[in-house]
């Protein structure tokens, strides 16, 4: 299971990411960590997209998404932005979406 990126360090990181990665609305940007056992993901969810339910719809599917990943992703650091449509994906959209952008992303 996932944890948060809570931290302004760990937010700040993102700034020289390691890799990078797109499928349909969603983008993700990843930064690999060695010394980090396990993963931590921040989602970035703009007004945009819709309302305060809409948001929080994405991100507790978004969640579920990152836990049920088979195989696990790499240690390290993910953000994941969603772009204008994500509120109208659904769950398995979603899911594939996100599946193919960390693929993508975590390709060195």
């Amino acid at each position: 299971m996932p944890g948060r990126v809570n931290t302004r360090r760990q937010f700040a990181e993102f700034a020289t990411p390691t890799g990078r990665g797109q499928s349909g609305t969603l983008r993700v940007v990843f930064v690999e960590h060695s010394d980090q056992g396990s993963c931590a993901v921040a989602y970035a969810i703009s007004r945009k997209v819709g309302n305060a339910v809409v948001r929080n719809r994405i991100r507790r599917r978004l969640r579920v998404a990152m836990d049920g990943l088979s195989p696990a992703p790499k240690s390290g650091l993910y953000l994941i932005k969603c772009g204008n449509g994500s509120g109208h994906l659904s769950y398995d959209e979603l899911q594939h979406q996100l599946q193919a952008a960390l693929s993508k992303a975590q390709s060195l």
